[in-house]
């Protein structure tokens, strides 16, 4: 008998993975995260809420990778001569992503349980902060930060912090223009000081 020490992860179906995933993310978007209830996404999935259970701990665990699915990182890169151009385009896309899909509301909801509670609190971090964090860094500084360039962990965090207000405070106001006012305020709180004697 092989001992709990060596047992294998349950492997996952790809075709029901991707059940639960769209299942939970239709959900969401029509009751919004908090009303969402793993029994709920099992049975619109056609599977057992067990199945769900060996694959996400949690439920904040399984709306992480609903996010992430939704959100393709790739395509948030950010293209343009300067770091102000990479930013509003990232910031753009990623806004438009989440006017079409269930994203922002899944993002509010994971956001809002994580004040609350430790298992949405870890899956926020490690799938969200950590998992997601250099994706602002490198559309800042592409090839390494040079002599003036602004600081992309400053930027990151501010940049960060704005979108997760927008998301909880006006979901509906995730605009162009409101992509370009994130970028130019982020990008002020990093940049380096002209005087190099200044604080």
């Amino acid at each position: 008998m092989q001992s709990p020490a060596c047992a294998r992860p349950p492997r996952r179906s790809a075709g029901k993975q991707a059940a639960i995933l769209a299942a939970a993310a239709e959900l969401a978007g029509r009751h919004g995260y908090a009303a969402v209830s793993i029994e709920a996404v099992a049975a619109k999935a056609g599977v057992a809420k067990q199945t769900i259970y060996r694959w996400w701990p949690t439920k904040p665990a399984l709306f992480v990778d609903v996010y992430t699915g939704l959100i393709d990182r790739a395509a948030l890169t950010g293209a343009g001569p300067d770091a102000g151009t990479r930013l509003t385009g990232l910031l753009r896309e990623l806004f438009r992503l989440y006017r079409t899909t269930p994203a922002a509301r899944v993002l509010a909801g994971l956001i809002g349980a994580a004040a609350a509670d430790p298992a949405a609190r870890a899956a926020v971090r490690s799938g969200l902060v950590l998992g997601r964090a250099d994706i602002v860094a490198v559309a800042v500084a592409p090839a390494g930060r040079g002599l003036g360039d602004p600081d992309p962990d400053t930027v990151t965090g501010v940049a960060v912090a704005l979108v997760w207000q927008q998301a909880i405070l006006d979901p509906d106001g995730f605009t162009d223009a409101r992509a370009g006012t994130i970028a130019a305020q982020a990008l002020a709180a990093g940049a380096c000081p002209t005087d190099p004697g200044s604080p």
